[in-house]
């Protein structure tokens, strides 16, 4: 784009005579009498006064917009021109004041929406379960910060905040801070100019206040290694068949049994159990399978598993008590979500007591896995279950995208070894002699 450079004095009169120009986007002009004056001039006939001038001890030009032709005369835009020139002159960059004006009006709760919007990982967008963390992380544990500017957050409230909610929930504590820490990261980039200038929060201060010798410490946090114990997952499978049967049960409990029993048979974890649709599942034909798309799963991978005869078994009894409307195949019976969040009330109460150990919706995963190995099923066919990527060149260029129909018999061992120990375990409550089954 030629851009057409014209030198005069400006008056009121010459400047609404100038016409828009017809060749090019757009035109500049620039006044004799006030250094660095100018006036842009739109092929839309838009006209703008602007100044440029050199930010001193940067070495670099900016220009800088002062307001419309329409509302601003010539001799207040060389008032304004002046005013601009003499802050560059003193080494403030227009820019810079710019974005700083800008960012810091910019409330948290504005930062989020940002940020669960365009941020993307090396596996793509956020998925959706991040995304409504970080939302509850900003309108729960933050919530009388979400609404105000994100550069008034300082280190030592963050310090005050990271200590009182420790006393109670120190787990959680980390988790929040993280998603803050991430979201004031995204604010002070997304504003930073391109010569590395951070009109807000130059430090991030959650990042701050955990330097080496800081004012705060992560609390410690134990990996969850529960599972369902080898010698109680007869007991829990049956369990979970007794509450999952409609005639006998209100419905939320039938939902959480099938949720549980679910996860137990197929290995997923609860963010892909919830969410799974009826659309995403096939009953019919040779191969009867589920599908869990890659925006729901941990590491984007799509995945397709095939259906054991229990897995079978277990969502033709949920289809046929599905709920008109509701499209989820592990129904909420309230709620905007549609879908049942997790059974956590009912592990708590039924399953946990049973089991002999408090257990967590992921501890379903873990003991799946421990089933595949007490069946003999290898590395590779586990890895492919749990949607696990490989990290040798083998797995990663051949193995990760499984054949359902190849996957079919380890999904049937696991299934039938959990369902024949839940069967051990109703004949030992019956007083009947069985013995244990052995792998």
């Amino acid at each position: 784009m030629s851009i057409l450079q014209t030198r005069f004095k400006f008056t009121n009169l010459k400047v609404k005579a100038l016409p828009a120009p017809t060749d090019k986007d757009q035109a500049f002009y620039w006044d004799t009498e006030t250094a660095g004056l100018g006036l842009r001039i739109t092929a839309a006939g838009a006209k703008s006064y602007i100044v440029r001038g050199r930010v001193n001890g940067s070495g670099k030009d900016r220009r800088f917009t002062l307001g419309s032709a329409e509302l601003l005369s010539c001799d207040e835009a060389r008032k304004r021109a002046q005013v601009k020139r003499l802050e560059m002159l003193d080494g403030l960059d227009p820019q810079v004041e710019k974005k700083k004006i800008a960012a810091q009006s910019e409330t948290l709760r504005e930062v989020m929406e940002d940020y669960i919007e365009h941020k993307r990982t090396k596996n793509g967008p956020l998925r959706p379960s991040s995304k409504a963390d970080i939302r509850r992380c900003v309108e729960g544990t933050f919530s009388d910060w979400a609404d105000e500017p994100v550069a008034s957050i300082s280190r030592d409230a963050c310090i005050k905040r990271f200590r009182e909610l420790s006393k109670t929930a120190p787990v959680q504590t980390n988790q929040a801070f993280r998603n803050l820490r991430a979201l004031l990261n995204w604010a002070r980039e997304k504003s930073a100019t391109a010569d590395g200038v951070y009109p807000i929060l130059p430090i991030n201060p959650v990042s701050q206040m955990f330097k080496q010798g800081g004012m705060a410490q992560w609390n410690k946090e134990k990996p969850r290694t529960t599972r369902v114990p080898r010698d109680k997952i007869g007991a829990v499978f049956a369990l979970l068949e007794q509450h999952s049967d409609p005639a006998t049960n209100i419905t939320t409990t039938c939902v959480s049994a099938d949720m549980v029993a679910f996860m137990l048979l197929a290995g997923t974890r609860v963010s892909e159990t919830r969410t799974l649709t009826w659309d995403r599942v096939k009953l019919d034909g040779k191969l009867p399978t589920f599908h869990i798309p890659g925006d729901l799963t941990k590491n984007h991978n799509p995945l397709t598993l095939p259906l054991s005869d229990a897995l079978h078994t277990l969502l033709t009894r949920r289809y046929e008590n599905r709920i008109k409307g509701n499209n989820y195949v592990f129904p909420a019976m309230r709620g905007k979500k549609g879908y049942l969040f997790d059974p956590r009330a009912f592990l708590d109460k039924k399953v946990s007591g049973v089991a002999g150990t408090h257990l967590h919706p992921h501890a379903f995963r873990r003991t799946f896995e421990d089933v595949a190995q007490i069946v003999v099923v290898d590395s590779d066919q586990r890895r492919q279950l749990l949607n696990h990527l490989a990290s040798d060149v083998h797995g990663t260029s051949y193995a990760n995208n499984p054949d359902p129909a190849v996957l079919l018999p380890a999904m049937q061992k696991i299934s039938a070894w959990i369902v024949q120990q839940g069967q051990i375990a109703k004949d030992a409550a019956k007083g009947e002699n069985v013995i244990p089954m052995r792998a």
